[in-house]
């Protein structure tokens, strides 16, 4: 059983510890108030601006007391200490060191068949975005909740993010649904504690349903731990890539009223810094055209726990509040921090799938050599090869990939890769201890299909992968692709970023921007050319449904992992008025037998072009009875373990996709982006000698002649035949 995780203790007398006259004076205030106030601001995440205030007030009692060297409260460092990860650490691996538990199991293994086998499918959640009348763990231990996990043909649930997110500690920031931001290794209190999740795990493990989640990010949040090492307290030297700034040099900073208020460093005070020797020149990763925006952010004036008032400058990865942590320090104090989330996430909390989430940290180092020229026309042998050459400049993201899967397998868990990584990069993390890597090859393609009608780039990458020998059961497909579109997979191609901005336009986005944040129901919408109210409409529903399935065809019809959310199986559309604060994009669901509007999502509740969940189980006709025939059909098949064997071409707009299955048989995905319907016929390669043929979708024979296939596609639609070998004691 895990330790109990300390719980934030509540109310300011508990949080600052100050001198024993303020104490007084501020019990009696409680008694008065009833602690009204201290409650309201600890619920609204004003941590960090208390710690600053707390940081006054001992100033001014020092002074007082004829004390020369005001310092940081240790009495408030503690309490910090016992908040951070790293802080946290010692009481996980204490559980490990010194015994048997670190010899159970190969660092080296391999089981990637064994997943594949019991969990191909898998119900993707994030807990804040999905409405439920009581703590999320709760609400997902229910029995009729798992017996439509079993039944939908859903045999694993990937919670996340789930970890305290870092909006409590600072003010005036909105709440992130993404969760990227961590800041602890406990649960986020409003998902439940650790015996809710105790008892849901007990529960899904007897349905024989797997538990993955992930581990803190190489970017966390702005929490205990970097304040710590910005305050100089022991044992956190070393945990951020921050460094102190020589007073003299402050004024190429930028001016900051407040501790924490950290602003991003203008390029020329970046250069005057890395010529005055205190910061590197340049980083690997500021030459990546796909890696996530960053660069290095100020601190303002954070007095130490030695006296001593310092700014810093940190390294940060998509915003100044998230610091990215240093791997490669000689301290291995962010190492440890892994190594205690590996711990409680797989071996204490059993969790068979941990998500790796370390992209900040490719290309944390200086260049080797002079960054190439980006490929200037497409050659799907020689695109690998230029990738594989730049693999210095990921250091030290591929090492730490590879050091973290092997400890996830020490515990007897299976390790994936979760970020948005270039296609041509996925040999090179299969080429690590990692089981799994998050599709890049398909997802971006399939979406710029969808809007454009051209195929055209997805055909590109899928023969690339094939070229460049990428073993496609160990693709994890759909991973968080219910949020948003990420184009940067696309930049692996010729024209690329023209790529990228001509579905921008067509989705009616920024066109300069390589994210475009909507649902894939909002996406098939956008295909059709429907707004949110008329794709709800009854007589548009067959074609977005059609269109919606095209998407999920890509994952379900594929070898390797499946993720499906929420969000997909509802049919959620974008909000179509956001609150303010709240980009456009997602919102919230009902997770089962709750009303839109009951819960604690973060999120207002979306429109569901389909129903919820609950609704549609009752109607055999509906599209999540549709999807989940086609979830149980892969599972039976086993096409998880499959292996991708070609790529077909086809009319206009029309592709195919086909593998062999591990009992025998092919798996045959034929898909129709454009907006006219198709007779697609197709020569399945040499070698193949199939007997029949049957749609999966609707059980109808499909006509076989020979090794030709010929499909009638509808418009935007995708249809999965199963095509038997020959009979047993044939010569196939």
């Amino acid at each position: 059983m895990p330790p109990h995780a300390l719980r934030r203790k509540r109310g300011l007398a508990l949080l600052r510890r100050p001198p024993f006259a303020l104490l007084v004076l501020l019990l009696a205030l409680c008694l008065f108030t009833g602690c009204a106030s201290a409650r309201r601001a600890t619920q609204q995440g004003s941590l960090s601006g208390q710690a600053g205030q707390h940081v006054q007030t001992e100033e001014h009692a020092n002074a007082g007391t004829g004390s020369a060297l005001p310092r940081a409260d240790p009495g408030y460092l503690q309490w910090l200490e016992r908040q951070s990860m790293l802080g946290a650490a010692p009481g996980f691996t204490a559980q490990v060191s010194g015994t048997e538990r670190i010899w159970r199991n190969s660092a080296a293994a391999r089981r990637m068949p064994l997943l594949l086998r019991a969990a191909p499918n898998w119900l993707a959640v994030n807990p804040h975005l999905v409405n439920a009348a009581q703590p999320m763990f709760r609400a997902l231990d229910a029995r009729h909740f798992t017996e439509f996990l079993n039944q939908a043909g859903l045999n694993g649930l990937f919670l996340a993010p789930t970890g305290e997110r870092g909006d409590i500690w600072i003010r005036n920031t909105p709440p992130s649904a993404r969760g990227e931001n961590v800041t602890s290794l406990n649960f986020d209190p409003a998902l439940g504690d650790d015996a809710d999740f105790e008892k849901l795990a007990g529960r899904l493990e007897q349905a024989q349903i797997q538990l993955g989640g992930e581990l803190p990010p190489a970017a966390t949040g702005l929490g205990p731990d970097f304040f710590l090492q910005a305050r100089r307290a022991s044992r956190f030297d070393g945990l951020y890539a921050m460094i102190a700034v020589p007073r003299k040099d402050w004024e190429l900073l930028p001016k900051a009223p407040d501790e924490w208020e950290c602003l991003p460093l203008r390029p020329q005070a970046a250069h005057a810094l890395a010529e005055r020797g205190i910061l590197p020149p340049a980083m690997s990763r500021d030459n990546l055209p796909w890696a996530t925006p960053g660069g290095w952010a100020a601190t303002g004036e954070v007095r130490g726990a030695d006296g001593q008032i310092r700014r810093w400058v940190y390294r940060y990865n998509g915003s100044v509040l998230r610091p990215v942590l240093l791997w490669q320090d000689p301290s291995g104090q962010a190492r440890r921090i892994f190594s205690a989330a590996v711990i409680r996430h797989t071996g204490l909390q059993r969790q068979t799938l941990a998500g790796l989430r370390l992209e900040a940290l490719m290309g944390l180092d200086v260049p080797p050599v002079p960054a190439e020229s980006a490929p200037t026309a497409f050659d799907k042998t020689a695109l690998h090869a230029l990738w594989t050459a730049r693999l210095p400049h990921l250091t030290p993201g591929l090492e730490a990939l590879d050091d973290a899967a092997r400890e996830v397998h020490r515990y007897g868990g299976w390790a994936m890769q979760d970020d948005v990584l270039p296609p041509s990069l996925t040999p090179a993390v299969l080429a690590t201890a990692v089981d799994f890597t998050r599709d890049t090859i398909t997802a971006p393609a399939t979406a710029y299909a969808l809007l454009s009608g051209d195929v055209g780039p997805l055909n590109a990458l899928l023969r690339a992968s094939l070229a460049a020998h990428v073993d496609h059961s160990r693709l994890a497909r759909g991973l968080h692709d219910w949020q948003v579109v990420d184009w940067r997979p696309l930049l692996d191609l010729p024209q690329g970023r023209e790529l990228a901005r001509n579905a921008q336009t067509l989705a009616k986005a920024r066109p300069e921007e390589l994210r475009l944040r909507i649902t894939p129901a909002s996406l098939a919408a956008a295909s059709l050319g429907l707004d949110a109210a008329a794709a709800a409409r009854p007589e548009n529903a067959p074609a977005l449904r059609r269109a919606c399935l095209l998407l999920l065809g890509w994952r379900m019809g594929l070898p390797g992992l499946a993720f499906i959310g929420p969000q997909e199986l509802t049919g959620a559309l974008n909000l179509p008025q956001p609150p303010a604060g709240l980009p456009t994009g997602p919102g919230s669901v009902p997770l089962w037998g709750e009303s839109l509007s009951s819960g604690t999502a973060g999120a207002p509740p979306a429109p569901l072009a389909f129903g919820t969940l609950e609704e549609q189980w009752t109607d055999s006709r509906s599209f999540l009875q549709e999807a989940a025939r086609l979830l149980r059909a892969r599972h039976q098949a086993g096409l998880a373990q499959g292996t991708l064997l070609a790529v077909l071409p086809g009319p206009p707009g029309c592709l195919a996709v086909l593998s062999s299955l591990p009992d025998g048989g092919w798996w045959l995905l034929a898909a129709n982006f454009s907006a006219q319907k198709r007779a697609v016929p197709l020569s399945l390669p040499a070698g193949i000698q199939a007997r029949a043929a049957r749609d999966m979708g609707d059980g109808t024979a499909v006509t076989l002649s020979g090794r030709t296939l010929e499909i009638e596609l509808d418009a935007r639609e995708a249809r999965h035949v199963l095509l038997a070998g020959p009979a047993r004691g044939g010569d196939g």
